[in-house]
C-alpha cells in the first residue's frame, strides 16, 4: 500500500491534498451550518474564470485567480446583506456569470495549452512545490484563525442576533470567512477540480453530524472525514488509475453513506 511514497509527485499531491482537505475542513461546520456551502461551488466557477484570465498574463494564473475570486466572496457577501437578493441567488449570480467570461475568453482567445479537463475534475497528481507552500501557509493561518476565535464563530453560526447583541464584529468574521474560502477554493481547484471542489466543504460537515453529539465532536470528526477520503481517493486514484478528483468525491459519498447507515442503527 505504501509502495506509491516512493513518487515524489505522489508525495507531493498527498501533502497538498491533506493540506487543503483538512482547511476546507476547518471552514466546513461554520459554511454548511449557515447555509452557505453553495458558496464553495460558486467561488469555484470564478475560480475558473481567474485562472483563465491568469493565463493570459503570467506563468502561474493562480497569482490572478486568487484576488478575483476575493473580491467575489466580498461581492457575494455584500449583495447576501440585499433583503431583496437571497444568498443563494447572490452566489448564482456571480458564479454563473464568471463561468459564462471563462468559456468566452476561451472561445475568443489563443494559446491555452492548459487541459480544460484538469480545471474541471482536477490534476492534483501535478501539484508542484508552490502549490504545496500556498496550501500549507492557508492552512496555517486558517487553523491559527479558527483556533483563536472559535467560540466566537460557534455563536455567529448558532445564533447570530446573539453574537450581534454582545457586540461580536459578526461582518468581520463573515467577510474573513468568505475571504479565506474563496482562497481555499482556487487552491483547491488543483486537487479536485472546479466541479468537485465544493464536496470538500459539503461533505466533512454533513457526514459528521451524522456521527456527533456536539459541535466539536462534528467540527473533530469533519477533519477526519476529510483525511480519510483524500488519503484514500488518491490511493485509489493511483491504484485503478481514475482521476483523483473524482476518486475523493466517490469515496467521500461512501463515508456519506455510511454514516447515514451507522446513525440509524444506533437509534435502532
Amino acid at each position: 500500500m505504501f509502495d506509491l511514497f516512493k513518487y515524489q509527485f505522489i508525495i507531493y499531491a498527498m501533502i497538498s491534498g491533506l493540506a487543503i482537505g483538512i482547511t476546507t475542513a476547518l471552514l466546513s461546520n461554520y459554511l454548511v451550518l449557515k447555509n452557505q456551502s453553495l458558496i464553495g461551488d460558486g467561488l469555484a466557477h470564478v475560480s475558473f474564470a481567474g485562472i483563465i484570465i491568469g493565463m493570459l498574463f503570467v506563468k502561474e494564473p493562480i497569482y490572478v485567480a486568487i484576488p478575483i475570486a476575493v473580491v467575489a466572496s466580498i461581492l457575494i457577501k455584500a449583495l447576501m446583506t440585499n433583503r431583496n437578493i437571497r444568498g443563494d441567488a447572490s452566489i448564482g449570480l456571480v458564479s454563473s456569470l464568471s463561468l459564462a467570461a471563462g468559456f468566452i475568453i476561451i472561445s475568443v482567445g489563443s494559446g491555452y495549452n492548459r487541459s480544460i479537463e484538469g480545471l474541471l475534475v482536477g490534476s492534483i497528481l501535478t501539484v508542484n512545490l508552490t502549490d504545496i507552500i500556498l496550501s500549507i501557509l492557508l492552512l496555517i493561518i486558517v487553523g491559527v484563525f479558527v483556533g483563536l476565535t472559535y467560540q466566537r464563530l460557534f455563536s455567529i453560526t448558532y445564533d447570530y442576533e446573539y453574537a450581534k447583541f454582545t457586540r461580536i464584529n459578526v461582518k468581520f468574521y463573515d467577510y474573513f470567512l468568505a475571504i479565506v474560502t474563496a482562497v481555499t477554493i482556487v487552491i483547491g481547484v488543483q486537487s479536485v477540480g472546479i466541479l468537485l471542489i465544493s464536496s470538500l466543504v459539503v461533505f466533512p460537515a454533513i457526514s459528521a453530524h451524522q456521527l456527533a453529539r456536539s459541535f466539536k465532536q462534528a467540527f473533530l470528526f469533519s477533519i477526519v472525514i476529510n483525511i480519510i477520503a483524500v488519503f484514500f481517493g488518491l490511493y485509489f486514484a493511483h491504484l485503478l488509475n481514475i482521476p483523483s478528483g473524482s476518486s475523493i468525491v466517490m469515496l467521500h459519498g461512501i463515508i456519506f453513506v455510511a454514516t447515514l447507515l451507522f446513525k440509524w442503527l444506533r437509534k435502532g
